[in-house]
Formats: C-alpha cells, structure tokens, sequence
C-alpha cells in the first residue's frame, strides 16, 4: 500500500510537465502559422504599391468661371447721394372763410383734378350772389330809365385808339417821361369822351352797373370756391379738414402730392463737374426698394452750396406704379467720361503678382499667364494697354475671373459658366457697350 501512495506521488508531476510540453508545441504551431498570414499580406501590399506607382498620376482640373474680352466705350461715371421729390406737391387752402360742411376724402385717397375735397357752408354765398344780380337789374332800370341812346361816335373811337397808340410810342421812345404821357393821355381820353367815345362806359359807371357787374362775378366767384377742389390729380396726405370746424381765408385743409413722377435731388461735388451736361446718362439706385432707374440729367444748378462745395443735380424719372416715394434716400452714377474704343477685360480677371498685373487666359483647358499694362477702369472694367510674356489677348478671349488666386501657368481648367458681360452704361455709350 505505501508503494502504491509513493508510484502515484510520483506519477502526479511527470503527468503535469507532459501536459505543458504538449501545450507549448500547440502554441508554436499557431505562432508560426499567424506569422505566416502577416507575411503574405505585407507581399500583397506591396504589390500593389508597386502598381500604383507604375501607372501615371492624373493632373485635377480647376473649376474656374470665365468672361469674354471686347472692345468698345469705357464710362467713367460720377457718384453722388440724395432723396427722391415730387415734383408736384401743393398744400391745399380754403379761399373763404366759413364752417365746413361736408369733408369728402381721407389720407392716402387718390383724388382727380378737380375732384371736390371739401364744401364750405354755401348759404352767405348764395345770398351775396343774389344780392348782386339785384344791383345788376337796379342798373340796367335806371339806364333804359334815362332813355338815351347808348352808342359810342365809331369815328370818336378811332381817333382815340390812333392818338392812344401814338402817345405810347412816343413813351417807349423816351420822348416823354411816364408824368408827361399820363397827363396827355387823360387829355385824350376827355376830349374822345366830349367827341361821343366811351358813352356805354360812361353810362355804366354813372348808374353803377359797372360795379354791380364785378360785385355779381365775385359772388359766382365766391360760390365755386365754397366747393375745395384738387388742383390735379394725385394721393391726399395730411389732412386737417374736419366736418363741422370753421376755417379761415387761407387756411391749410390737406396737401395733394403727384407722386407719378418724381425726381431725384442728388448734391454733385465741385471737382466732378467739370464734364457733365445736362442729358448725360445717370443710374439711380434706391435701396430701400433695391431697385435702379435708368434716366437722365434734366438740370444742373448754376450755383454751388459754399458750405458744402456742391453742386445740386436734378434726375427725373416715371413712376407710374407708386413703387418709389417722396423722401427716400438715392445714389447717382453719372455718365460725366466717355472713353470708346478701348480693349477691355472684366475687372474680376486682373490680379497682381509681384506688384505686377497680370491675367489669366482661357486657351484651349489651359490656364495662359499674361502680364499686362492696365489703364483706365470703372467698376466693371479696366482697359488692357498692352500684353507681355509672348501671349494675346483679343475680342472674344475668355478670361479667368474667379478661383485664380493660386492658379499656376498651364494649369488645367475646368470652365463652369461664362459670366455676362456688364451693358448698364451701353446707352450712355451710344451702343457700344458689349
């Protein structure tokens, strides 16, 4: 029994080293099979590092935008800011005095020449009217009353007006002093008066017809402008007429405004007025409708603001719809220099490298780098004076005018879109803008 505890005792440890041996055979194996794999991959990969760099590399073309060279006019424009008028505003005003009976529109209404706006209480009016038509007829009795004949001597008359227009001759001459000719004439008119001239008159003035003929108008006169009316067309703003409130002979009662065409007001400088005329092109930009007019110099002030050293410009213009309003702020451009005949390239296509102009040209998918002389400009173009390093540039050359800022000669391009060329100023140009 001892021997047998002693064999098992025994057995137990060369049991435990055979099963490590065995254990560290295993790993082996695995170890030498995984670095098997990483070898192969590593062979895999640069196989085909070596391919790629057998094969040749392909050049990424530049996404650039283009426009197109041309010859023709260069406008120089002037700049100056202002506010849009009306040219047609008046404040309405009541001729008579009276209480207001009726008020017929409202702020913001549009109204038609004539169209009545306000009515005064007519009743006074109606009366004095009728007093005066009663005058007239009191007149007329005491003439046919006097049964004398009314006629004026036509060989009197003559006389008169011949002699009349002699003795203004004479004053118009410097033959007789404005004393003198006054007195001749009452001379003349007393004796053409005794000749038989001037009798209706005169029977008109004794009776008092004449009077009660001007006292009738001015009533009929008096009773229309109990009516207030719009002396043209237009929109109403503040208005003050209230029904019921007595108003004075000359009293504002509201204000009609002809927004239909209006104008803009612009202060030029001293300096730029040198070439600038009256029909010279203008563009007028309002911002806060982002909207430009297109029109013309209708006046130039012939004073200057000495404060300012400016000089006031007047641009009219159409505004049929009522988009534009009386008050709004206004920039101008003014066609003051035209320059024709000139090489122009877009103003975006110019860059400066090494203090140096230069462009780049669209030949062929290729960037051409061209150095140049520039000359004068606006802000859409700038004239080429002369092209340098052995390249062109003519009418109808496509120009790079964007993503250029590191474009290298030769470069490959990929056009996107050829940008408009600018016409704002063809008109002022005489139709030789592009």
């Amino acid at each position: 029994m001892k021997n047998r505890m002693m064999n098992l005792e025994t057995a137990a440890p060369l049991t435990l080293l055979l099963l490590l041996a065995l254990a560290g055979c295993a790993g082996d194996k695995a170890g030498d099979g995984a670095a098997g794999a990483d070898s192969t991959a590593a062979a895999a990969a640069a196989d085909t590092a070596g391919a790629e760099a057998d094969e040749p590399k392909r050049e990424k073309a530049i996404k650039v935008d283009v426009g197109a060279v041309h010859r023709g006019a260069l406008v120089i424009p002037v700049f100056a800011d202002g506010v849009l008028r009306t040219t047609k505003t008046v404040e309405v005003r009541s001729q008579l005095g009276g209480e207001l009976t009726e008020v017929l529109v409202r702020d913001g209404d549009r109204v038609r020449a004539g169209q009545v706006l306000a009515r005064l209480d007519p009743r006074p009016y109606r009366l004095a009217l009728e007093e005066s038509r009663l005058r007239h007829l009191r007149a007329l009795g005491q003439i046919a009353a006097e049964d004398e004949e009314q006629v004026d001597d036509p060989a009197a008359m003559t006389e008169f007006l011949a002699r009349r227009d002699e003795l203004q001759a004479r004053r118009d001459r410097g033959e007789l002093d404005p004393a003198a000719h006054a007195a001749q004439l009452l001379d003349l008119e007393l004796t053409a008066l005794k000749a038989g001239a001037f009798r209706r008159d005169a029977a008109a003035q004794r009776t008092g017809l004449a009077e009660a003929r001007i006292a009738e108008e001015r009533a009929r006169l008096d009773l229309e402008h109990a009516e207030i009316r719009a002396p043209f067309g237009g929109v109403v703003s503040s208005l003050t007429a209230v029904k019921g409130a007595n108003v004075s002979v000359g009293q504002t009662v509201g204000t009609v405004s002809d927004n239909t065409r209006l104008e803009a007001v612009v202060n030029v400088l001293e300096a730029d007025l040198g070439e600038l005329a009256e029909g010279s092109a203008a563009l007028v930009a309002v911002p806060a409708v982002g909207d430009t007019i297109r029109a013309t110099v209708d006046v130039i002030s012939p004073t200057l603001d000495q404060a300012s050293r400016t000089c006031q410009v007047l641009i009219r213009f159409a505004n049929p719809d009522g988009r534009f309003r009386p008050g709004m702020f206004a920039r101008a451009e003014v066609a003051a220099r035209i320059h024709r005949d000139l090489l122009l390239v877009p103003r975006d296509a110019v860059l400066t490298r090494d203090d140096r102009p230069l462009v780049f040209k669209a030949a062929d998918d290729r960037a051409q780098w061209l150095y140049v002389d520039t000359g004068r400009q606006n802000a859409a173009w700038i004239e080429i004076l002369a092209v340098h390093s052995g390249g062109s540039l003519e009418p109808g050359d496509l120009v790079v005018v964007s993503d250029h800022l590191t474009l290298a000669h030769e470069a490959k391009l990929d056009v996107r879109r050829t940008v408009p060329t600018d016409d704002r100023w063809a008109a002022a140009a005489g139709g030789e803008a592009p």
